[in-house]
C-alpha cells in the first residue's frame, strides 16, 4: 500500500505568522513615534508662544500707566476702590494682580480660551527699587515690574522691566 502524500507548497506556519505580526506591530510603533513626539512638541511650542504673548501684552498695558499715583500713594498694590485692571491708575496698582488658570483675559475683558491656554496663569509684581547712590529719604525713582506666566503652577515665561520716573 502506497500512501499518497500530498506535497504542500510553500506556506506560513502559525509561528511564522505570529512572528510577522509582532515585527509589523513594532515597525508601526517605531514609525508613528516621531509623529506623536512632533505633535507634543508643537503643543508645547504653541503654549510657550502664547505665554510670551500674554506676558508682553500685560507688560505693555502696565507701561501705559503713569509712574506716580494721582493721589500720591507710594504703596504697591491697588488702592481702595481699584478692584479691576480697568480701574488701575498707575503702575504699582498691578502689584499682586493674579489671573488663575482659565481666567486670563485680554484688555477688553474677554477670556483667552484657546487649547494652548489650558493650565496657564498670570501674576504681576511691581516693587519700588532704590539704586546704588540714590537718596533713600526721597521717593524711589525706579519700579521693577515682573510678569510671570505659569503652566500648571510652574513658571513658563518671566518678563521684567525696570521703569524710571521722570519727575
Amino acid at each position: 500500500m502506497k500512501q499518497n502524500r500530498r506535497k504542500h507548497g510553500p506556506a506560513f506556519t502559525l509561528i511564522e505568522a505570529l512572528l510577522a505580526a509582532v515585527i509589523l506591530a513594532m515597525a508601526v510603533g517605531a514609525i508613528t513615534m516621531p509623529f506623536t513626539a512632533g505633535a507634543q512638541n508643537e503643543q508645547v511650542d504653541a503654549r510657550r508662544t502664547l505665554a510670551v504673548s500674554l506676558a508682553q501684552e500685560m507688560m505693555e498695558e502696565i507701561l501705559t500707566k503713569p509712574f506716580d499715583d494721582p493721589a500720591g500713594v507710594m504703596t504697591p498694590g491697588p488702592e481702595p476702590g481699584e478692584t479691576s485692571r480697568n480701574t488701575f491708575d498707575n503702575i504699582d496698582d498691578y502689584h499682586g494682580y493674579t489671573e488663575p488658570p482659565g481666567c486670563i483675559t485680554n484688555l477688553d475683558g474677554q477670556f483667552i480660551n484657546t487649547p494652548a491656554s489650558v493650565g496657564l496663569s498670570r501674576y504681576v509684581t511691581a516693587t519700588y527699587v532704590y539704586v546704588s547712590g540714590q537718596d533713600t529719604g526721597q521717593p524711589p525713582s525706579f519700579i521693577r515690574v515682573s510678569v510671570v506666566v505659569k503652566h500648571r503652577g510652574l513658571p513658563l515665561v518671566t518678563l521684567s522691566r525696570l521703569v524710571y520716573s521722570m519727575r
